[in-house]
């Protein structure tokens, strides 16, 4: 009874950290502002297998420090990449974005902007 488990630990522990291989964050997070239209264009790598069942959940602009929006998502469009545009009115050149990216299973990404001129 005891070698049983001994075992069943093993394998809930191996098990365990398997997931954790499999599931990922979002990488290489690209920004980009079309200043005519006042929009913010974002993409990022997030290979997946089923892109409803892994996916960014939640992307944050903030403002410096002050959240600005936060959008949430219960799919990705591609198994490949994640993206969206979001309009930001009013922002000003240099004015230093940041974007946060966060995983609907594990992990979360950020990355730093500024408006250019």
């Amino acid at each position: 009874m005891k070698k049983k488990i001994i075992l069943l630990i093993a394998v809930t522990a191996i098990f365990a950290s398997a997931c954790g291989v499999f599931a990922h964050p979002a990488k290489n997070v690209t920004v980009s502002w079309d200043k005519a239209q006042e929009t913010l264009q974002i993409s990022a790598e997030h290979h997946v297998n089923d892109a409803s069942k892994h996916y960014v959940l939640s992307m944050t602009i903030f403002d410096g420090n002050n959240q600005v929006l936060i959008k949430q998502y219960t799919k990705q469009d591609s198994t490949e990449k994640f993206s969206d545009k979001v309009v930001l009115k009013g922002m000003n050149s240099g004015t230093k974005i940041r974007v946060q990216l966060v995983d609907n299973i594990m992990g979360s990404t950020e990355q730093v902007y500024f408006i250019p001129k």
